[in-house]
C-alpha cells in the first residue's frame, strides 16, 4: 500500500470515528421530539415535567461542558472521547430501564453529560490533530453528522409511530454509540496534547503521519512556542491582552450562533407548521423532516468547499441571509391569516433559514472556536465558551413557545433576526481569515 493511500485511511479514520460523536449530539436532539409524543403513555408528565425532561439534556451538557477543557487536557483528547461513549451508552441503557419520571429524567442528564464532552472534545481533537489544509473539512464533518443524526433520529420517530415504542427509539441509538466508542480506539492521539504533556518523541511519531522529518521538527517548535505560558487559569486569559481579543470573540460567535434561534427551530419546527395552519400531525412531521433533510444535504455541500472559499466570507455571508430569512418570515407571518398558504409560507422560510444557516455558522462555527483561541488556552476557553453556547441555547428553548404563545407567532423570529444580525457585523468586523493558516499563524495576528 502506498505512503499517500495509508494517510488517506489514517485521516478518514480519525475524521470518521471522531465525527461519529456528532451523530450522537444530533440523535439526541432529534429522538426527543417523537419520543415525547409517547413517553406519556408509560409515565405521565405535567406541562412543566415534559419541559424539564426537554431541557435536563441541555443542563446535563452545559455541567459537562465546563469540566470538559479540563478533563481533557488531564487524560488526553482520545480518552476523554473513549469517556464520553462509555457514558452515552450507559445513558440509553439507563432510558431503557426506565419505569419512572425521575429515573428517565436522571439518565437523560447522564446523556446530556456525554454530550457535554462530545461538544467540546470532538472539534478540539480535530483542530488539533488533522493538517491545516483539510481541518476545516474535518471539523465541519462533525457538524455534518450532527445534522445526519437529526435527521435519522427523525425518521425513526415516524417508523416508530405506528408501535408508540419510544424506548426502541433511544435503543437504536446504540448504534452509532457502539460505532463511536469502539473507533476510538484506532484514532491517533492529539500531537498538540502530547507537546502539552511533554512527551515530544511520541508526538513526533503521530506528525510523522502528515509531515516530512525535517517538517516534524518545525511543527513541534512551532508548537512548544505557543505552549510557553501553558495552564492559564481562565482569570489569567481575561487580564492578558493576547488571550482577552480572541477568547471574547470567540465567546461571542458562540452564543450568538445558538441565538439565531436554530436549535429551538429544529425542535419545534413541526408544532410551529401545525399552528400555523399547513396539516395534521402526520403532514407537519413530514414538513420537519423535510427541514432536517435540507439541513443535513446543504452541511454536506459545506464540507466540500470548506477548503475552497474563505471560512470568514461565507460564514459572514451565510448569516446576513439568515437574518434577513429571519426578518422576512416574521413579517409574512403577520401579514397573513392562519391558513394552509401561510404554513406553506413558513415551511418555505424555515427552509431557507436551515440553508443559510447550514451553508454558513452552521457548519463552521466548530472551526472558527478552535482556530482562533491560542494553543495554551484552547481547551479552557474553548469550554467556557461553549458552555455559554448550551446555556444560551437552554434559555432560548426555555422561553421560545412561551413568548410566541404571549407576543404571537412571529415575535422570535423578529428578535433572532436582530441576534442574527449583530453575530454578522461582529464576524465582519472581528473574525480574521483562517482558512489554510497554521493554528500557529492565526494565533501570531493576535499577539500583535
Amino acid at each position: 500500500m502506498s505512503g499517500s493511500i495509508k494517510l488517506k485511511l489514517k485521516i478518514i479514520t480519525i475524521i470518521f470515528f471522531s465525527a461519529m460523536g456528532g451523530m450522537l449530539y444530533g440523535y439526541d436532539i432529534g429522538v426527543i421530539n417523537s419520543a415525547f409524543l409517547f413517553i406519556k403513555d408509560d409515565i405521565p408528565m405535567s406541562a412543566f415535567e415534559t419541559s424539564l425532561l426537554g431541557g435536563s439534556v441541555l443542563f446535563g451538557g452545559a455541567f459537562a461542558i465546563l469540566v470538559a477543557g479540563i478533563v481533557a487536557d488531564i487524560i488526553g483528547r482520545r480518552n476523554t472521547l473513549k469517556l464520553s461513549g462509555l457514558v452515552f451508552i450507559i445513558s440509553v441503557w439507563m432510558i431503557y430501564e426506565s419505569s419512572s419520571y425521575e429515573f428517565l429524567l436522571t439518565s437523560r442528564l447522564v446523556q446530556g453529560i456525554s454530550v457535554g464532552f462530545i461538544t467540546v472534545t470532538v472539534p478540539l481533537y480535530l483542530t488539533e490533530t488533522v493538517p491545516s489544509n483539510i481541518r476545516g473539512v474535518a471539523v465541519t464533518c462533525f457538524q455534518l453528522f450532527l445534522t445526519a443524526g437529526i435527521l435519522i433520529s427523525n425518521y425513526v420517530g415516524l417508523l416508530f409511530e405506528s408501535t408508540r415504542d419510544w424506548k426502541a427509539m433511544f435503543l437504536t441509538s446504540l448504534i452509532p454509540a457502539l460505532i463511536f466508542f469502539f473507533g476510538c480506539f484506532f484514532i491517533l492521539k492529539s500531537p498538540r496534547w502530547l507537546i502539552l504533556k511533554n512527551k515530544d518523541s511520541e508526538a513526533k511519531t503521530v506528525l510523522q503521519n502528515f509531515f516530512s522529518k525535517s517538517e516534524v521538527e518545525s511543527q513541534v517548535k512551532q508548537v512548544k512556542d505557543t505552549l510557553k505560558d501553558s495552564g492559564q487559569s481562565l482569570l489569567h486569559i481575561f487580564t492578558n491582552k493576547h488571550y482577552v481579543v480572541p477568547t471574547v470573540i470567540v465567546i461571542s460567535v458562540a452564543i450568538l450562533n445558538q441565538l439565531t434561534g436554530i436549535n429551538s427551530i429544529l425542535q419545534y419546527s413541526s408544532s410551529l407548521l401545525k399552528e400555523a395552519g399547513l396539516g395534521g400531525n402526520y403532514v407537519s412531521i413530514v414538513g420537519g423532516i423535510t427541514i432536517t433533510a435540507i439541513n443535513f444535504l446543504t452541511t454536506l455541500l459545506a464540507v466540500f468547499i470548506a477548503e475552497k472559499i474563505e471560512r470568514k466570507f461565507i460564514v459572514t455571508f451565510g448569516t446576513f441571509m439568515v437574518a434577513i430569512t429571519l426578518i422576512l418570515t416574521g413579517i409574512a407571518l403577520v401579514a397573513l391569516p392562519q391558513s394552509s398558504i401561510k404554513g406553506w409560507v413558513l415551511l418555505i422560510g424555515l427552509i431557507c433559514f436551515v440553508f443559510f444557516f447550514a451553508i454558513g455558522s452552521g457548519s463552521y462555527v466548530w472551526v472558527i472556536l478552535s482556530e482562533l483561541l491560542p494553543n495554551n488556552i484552547r481547551s479552557k476557553a474553548l469550554g467556557l465558551a461553549l458552555f455559554l453556547n448550551s446555556m444560551a441555547s437552554a434559555v432560548l428553548a426555555s422561553v421560545f413557545l412561551p413568548i410566541t404563545v404571549s407576543l404571537g407567532d412571529s415575535s422570535m423570529f423578529f428578535i433572532c433576526g436582530a441576534f442574527t444580525l449583530l453575530f454578522g457585523f461582529i464576524v465582519l468586523k472581528f473574525v480574521p481569515k483562517t482558512t489554510g493558516r497554521s493554528l500557529e499563524d492565526i494565533e501570531k495576528e493576535f499577539m500583535k
